[in-house]
């Protein structure tokens, strides 16, 4: 008779119930040596990137939604969430792909909120309303923002905090312009402080202060259209700084051209 039935015999004549002996002859079982061999297996290797994707769509079509949390996927998914997250380096990242509405997360940094914030109010031109912040427009929904901040309301008043908290990008190192447009007057070289283009910041802090229409028109300007010019024009040695830029429409900002403003 071979060791184990030995073992069984014995579990059988010590404990009443067959739960106890099947418990003890497994544990018995697990502790003898065995002879393993080691293997890979790969998994999902042969699948594409638009099979992920699509999965990802039919699951949040399933559940009629248009967003999708990671821990849900996994429920009814073909795929695991990590896989997903690894293909296209984070699972955010899918989302998008997938054109699903991004969830928020907690390692969304709260720089890549304001960014985001940034892009839709210069886009529209002016303060954004917490319904239009979802996608193609806003990356996050206005839920992102209310969770890390308490309520959009906060959320707006820490970007405005944000946004003003440095007005001007300086160089390390003055930049030489050179004014050649008329040639009989002498060459004149202005050494600038700032850069010439203002910086997305720059830009939002013009729109908080004199809103999306035109300073010479008055109409409303909206993504391409809006031009933030220089009132001092930058080849005369204006500078790229709150006070020297307005808002104006593409059709004036081409006629103005480095036209200086009259004094009268």
């Amino acid at each position: 008779m071979s060791t184990n039935k030995i073992t069984t015999k014995i579990f059988i004549l010590k404990f009443d119930s067959v739960q106890e002996n099947l418990f003890f002859y497994k544990y018995y079982l697990l502790r003898q040596p065995l002879e393993m061999k080691y293997e890979l297996t790969f998994r999902n290797n042969n699948v594409s990137d638009q099979e992920l994707l699509e999965d990802m769509k039919r699951v949040a079509a399933k559940m009629s939604r248009d967003n999708l949390v990671s821990k849900e996927y996994n429920d009814i998914g073909k795929f695991s969430s990590d896989t997903i997250a690894r293909r296209f380096g984070s699972w955010n990242n899918a989302l998008e792909k997938a054109g699903l509405k991004i969830t928020f997360s907690p390692d969304i940094s709260e720089k890549e909120l304001f960014e985001n914030l940034e892009d839709v109010w210069l886009e529209l031109g002016r303060q954004p309303k917490r319904r239009e912040m979802k996608q193609p427009l806003s990356k996050y929904s206005e839920r992102g923002y209310v969770t890390r901040f308490g309520s959009w309301r906060k959320a707006l008043e820490t970007f405005v905090e944000f946004i003003n908290s440095d007005s001007v990008e300086r160089l390390d190192f003055p930049v030489e312009e050179t004014n050649t447009e008329i040639a009989s007057e002498p060459e004149i070289i202005y050494k600038h402080k700032t850069k010439r283009l203002p910086s997305e910041r720059l830009k939002v802090q013009v729109l908080m202060r004199d809103g999306n229409k035109c300073k010479l028109c008055g109409i409303t300007v909206t993504g391409e259209n809006i031009h933030f010019d220089h009132i001092k024009p930058w080849s005369k040695g204006g500078e790229t700084v709150l006070e020297n830029l307005q808002v104006l429409c593409e059709a004036y900002n081409l006629a103005k051209g480095n036209v200086e403003p009259s004094l009268n």
